[in-house]
């Protein structure tokens, strides 16, 4: 059985993961009556090379791809390999170059992962504000869960978080969020953990946005333990 996979192309590989992802966002969003395909204008936040953006001009064929990174080289890549799409260079704060109400559909793979409790606050306003009425929001997020699944199989994962203390005694805070800086340089991004608890009761207030659902454990991903995913939607 194995020996069927070492002759598989990488790339197609790399393609059942991707695809893996945006198939537990599409059942995440069924749950709540939604699907990808519906959504007119799509931005992904923090697109990087298009890992996942790539994909949607053949499963969204009518919508307007967007996408947008830090990242100078990631956001040229996708100009020369996705003309169908508009990508463009954001900073690491708010605001981004697009209308009120502009898109019905604003996701992010692994982005609040990774930034400090202010500027992940600045982005949940933001992205409310690209948002029309009716569209929907969803995030990949580090919770307690992912703590509890690399903490079994990829325990070094845990220490660029510097825990305060024990994994066990750390969760036993239930609205934390833990924010370590990787580079002075870029104080603005880090390694992120936010409980779920955190997510249900600020999110909401931080955004104005309803919470349909957290999905708890939503996404497996060895050796990055496992995302949740959120889905906000904002009301007409």
């Amino acid at each position: 059985m194995l020996g069927q996979y070492n002759r598989v192309p990488r790339i197609e590989l790399e393609k059942r993961y991707d695809l893996n992802q945006i198939q537990r966002f599409e059942a995440v969003l069924n749950r709540n009556g939604y699907s990808i395909q519906q959504f007119p204008s799509i931005l992904e936040f923090g697109c990087r090379f298009g890992r996942l953006t790539k994909y949607l001009f053949d499963l969204v064929p009518q919508a307007d791809v967007f996408g947008c990174d830090i990242m100078k080289e990631g956001i040229e890549s996708c100009r020369r390999n996705y003309p169908k799409g508009i990508f463009i260079i954001n900073e690491p704060a708010p605001p981004l170059p697009f209308k009120d109400g502009q898109f019905d559909l604003i996701y992010s793979y692994s982005v609040f992962t990774h930034l400090s409790e202010p500027n992940h606050i600045s982005w949940l306003k933001e992205f409310s504000r690209l948002l029309r009425p009716g569209g929907v929001m969803l995030h990949t997020t580090h919770s307690y869960e992912y703590l509890n699944r690399v903490a079994i199989f990829s325990p070094n994962s845990i220490n660029k978080y510097r825990l305060p203390e024990p994994v066990e005694a750390f969760i036993q805070l239930p609205t934390r969020y833990h924010y370590v800086v990787d580079e002075p340089a870029t104080p603005e991004y880090g390694a992120t953990i936010i409980s779920k608890e955190y997510v249900m009761t600020k999110w909401p207030q931080y955004s104005g946005l309803k919470l349909c659902e957290y999905a708890e454990g939503a996404i497996e991903s060895y050796p990055e333990g496992c995302h949740d995913i959120v889905i906000l939607v904002k009301e007409p």
